[in-house]
């Protein structure tokens, strides 16, 4: 009986010793000051100290918190604010943990579950560690690198490559030929005004100056068609603008445009009179 005693207490002793391993495993950290790994991380997050040295800080506070860690694999630095850093740690064999500090020692550790995204290198640098310790790579691109996903995230397949290409050209020959109309309507009505100008000779009889005077002579040959435009049997429109200046379009678009927002653009000249009474003209009684 003393033998079978002694059997079932060696056994109980070591159950009792396996499966405390864990648990002791968990409660290694535990003689760490939690606010003091903070600061640590966050001075040697900020000041450059080496990466594998806040790697085992990480691992320590995270085992305080009574989360599993065995070594850190991969860590990133996703969310910088002022005195206040989120960190994404990947343990190995175990989930993403969160793990935030501060400048004043505040700490918060979290994740383990699958809450926390995958560590994607847009959000931030990520180190990664070998078995050692030592750190193994970094996400950094060299230009070569950089180039290539660039055109990775560009390319399409052959017919949406075709499509938008053929799209491209056309916008741009569509508005190169836009650009072309413009500027050759704009320059041949300057080279006609200019012809115009050269035609008429100065004092000459027919020429018309845009006086008041011949304005309101102007207004009386033409026809009202619209609130404040009115159009010469010439075809020459004559816009009043809201200050009540009157000038002489080719387009009835531009003269509205004048008549209601003041823009003055292919302005032309005034037309000629078409009848002028002349002083003295008038019939004398016959006697």
């Amino acid at each position: 009986m003393q033998l079978i005693r002694l059997i079932i207490l060696t056994l109980s002793m070591v159950s009792t010793l396996v499966l405390a391993q864990p648990a002791l495993a968990q409660l290694q950290g535990d003689g760490e000051d939690p606010r003091q790994l903070a600061h640590d991380i966050y001075v040697g997050v900020n000041r450059g100290s080496p990466p594998a040295a806040v790697a085992l800080k990480l691992a320590d506070v995270i085992r305080v918190y009574r989360f599993r860690c065995t070594r850190v694999t991969d860590y990133q630095v996703y969310v910088s604010r002022p005195n206040l850093l989120d960190i994404k740690v990947k343990c190995s064999g175990d989930p993403l943990y969160g793990v935030t500090v501060a400048s004043n020692g505040y700490v918060a550790v979290y994740g383990g579950n699958g809450i926390l995204g995958a560590l994607d290198r847009r959000d931030g640098l990520i180190y990664s560690f070998s078995a050692s310790g030592d750190v193994e790579s970094d996400s950094r691109l060299t230009a070569d690198q950089a180039l290539d996903e660039t055109v990775d995230r560009l390319q399409l397949d052959d017919g949406m490559n075709l499509w938008y290409v053929m799209a491209m050209f056309a916008v741009l020959l569509a508005l190169m030929i836009l650009i072309a109309g413009v500027w050759m309507k704009m320059w041949r009505r300057r080279d006609a005004k200019k012809r115009e100008r050269r035609k008429i000779k100065p004092m000459a009889r027919h020429t018309v100056q845009a006086t008041t005077d011949v304005k309101d002579m102007l207004l009386k040959e033409s026809t009202r068609v619209a609130a404040n435009i009115y159009k010469h049997p010439s075809g020459i429109f004559i816009a009043r603008g809201k200050r009540g200046k009157r000038r002489f379009f080719r387009s009835r678009f531009w003269a509205a445009m004048y008549r209601s927002i003041g823009l003055r653009m292919f302005e032309t000249g005034a037309p000629q009179v078409m009848h002028v009474d002349m002083p003295g003209e008038a019939e004398t009684p016959q006697g």
